[in-house]
């Protein structure tokens, strides 16, 4: 999860220009990931890792950080049943 956990980092600091965030830093709490970032990090999580999220079900306390991003984009898909 290292390589995942510095891409998302370059996304952070090359992208949304959010310099000396570490991998566990509170994202939420110390305003870095704000509405406009956040939909910027969304479009490169999708473009980088292939991640959609359901908007009906998101969660926000899943990119509270950079290690719990991670863990989200890492997470096997899990297909719903018909």
């Amino acid at each position: 999860m290292s390589k995942c956990v510095d891409e998302i980092q370059t996304i952070f600091s090359d992208v949304l220009l959010r310099k000396g965030v570490t991998p566990s830093t509170d994202l939420l709490e110390s305003g870095l990931l704000d509405s406009m970032s956040f939909v910027e990090l969304l479009l490169n999580l999708e473009q980088r890792f292939g991640y959609t999220p359901n908007l009906a079900e998101l969660d926000l306390e899943h990119f509270r950080s950079i290690n719990k991003i991670a863990e989200l984009v890492s997470a096997p898909v899990v297909l719903a049943q018909k």
